[in-house]
């Protein structure tokens, strides 16, 4: 459960934005619209945060949020920073804007030095002008509790910020557990692997209404053999990463292919940022 490599560079917590972007609604970057009419002078936070979430057949919409080079690669060197950019940047703030909670797996969030999910002050206004909190609640997958208290989440922590919730098994390594302590929320499955669809059962009951997944691929594949994604939001870096990186979906069991339909696609600096909905 906790060999997920990390898909993001953590966004969520920049103290400085890319060259040439200072992260202000409104600054003038050339992103474009493709599909489905062209428009220029794009950004994303006009768009992510309104769109129409509602599941059909009710519990929580699931958004998957991945970064693939151009030849498939979900990293380099284990992170996806160098697959990044402003264009990412942009739109990886406006997905981020659009859910009530982030989930991860403990390998993403020791890879990406995950820290908790903060809002800019425009950003935190428009959550609450859709009704959600002004920053998105944290949820930390792991079987084994492999988690160091010196990550982010924990040691850089506001005591008026909402502790990250760790879901975990039945039987959780009791010293590791101790180890973190208050420092986190817990919530305690009924079985020993805490299976993805649980999880967003569990984040469901709690009263989420969209749920954001950041990885990794392990976690995505058994997303996808349970048909419980409801979007995918696919940014394509103009990059050619060779064979060093393992691939966005790691050995999905699902026999037959889930067919989406593309709903959006943003361009920024020959990268490609595109919003699939299951069809």
């Amino acid at each position: 459960m906790d060999n997920y490599w990390g898909l993001w560079i953590n966004w969520g917590n920049l103290t400085s934005w890319p060259a040439g972007f200072d992260g202000k609604r409104g600054t003038v970057v050339e992103m474009r619209q493709l599909l489905p009419e062209a428009r220029d002078e794009i950004d994303p936070l006009d768009l992510y945060p309104f769109d129409d979430r509602r599941r059909r057949a009710g519990g929580a919409w699931v958004m998957v949020n991945m970064v693939t080079s151009a030849d498939g690669a979900s990293s380099i060197d284990g992170v996806s920073g160098g697959l990044g950019g402003v264009g990412d940047s942009l739109v990886f703030r406006a997905i981020r804007a659009s859910c009530d909670w982030i989930v991860a797996a403990a390998g993403t969030v020791r890879a990406e030095r995950y820290g908790i999910p903060r809002s800019s002050p425009e950003v935190a206004e428009i959550r609450t002008q859709n009704g959600r909190t002004p920053a998105p609640r944290l949820a930390v997958v792991t079987e084994s509790l492999d988690l160091s208290t010196d990550l982010p989440l924990f040691a850089e922590r506001a005591a008026d910020e909402e502790r990250p919730l760790i879901i975990t098994g039945c039987h959780p390594d009791p010293d590791r557990k101790a180890a973190i302590g208050e420092q986190a929320e817990w919530c305690h499955l009924a079985t020993d692997r805490p299976e993805p669809v649980a999880v967003l059962d569990e984040l469901a009951e709690r009263g989420a209404q969209v749920i954001l997944v950041e990885g990794g691929p392990q976690f995505n594949a058994e997303l996808l053999a349970s048909d419980r994604i409801d979007e995918l939001c696919l940014s394509i870096s103009p990059h050619l990463a060779g064979n060093a990186s393992t691939r966005i979906v790691h050995e999905a069991t699902n026999s037959s292919p889930s067919e989406l339909r593309l709903d959006r696609l943003l361009e920024h600096d020959n990268g490609l940022f595109a919003r699939y909905l299951r069809h």
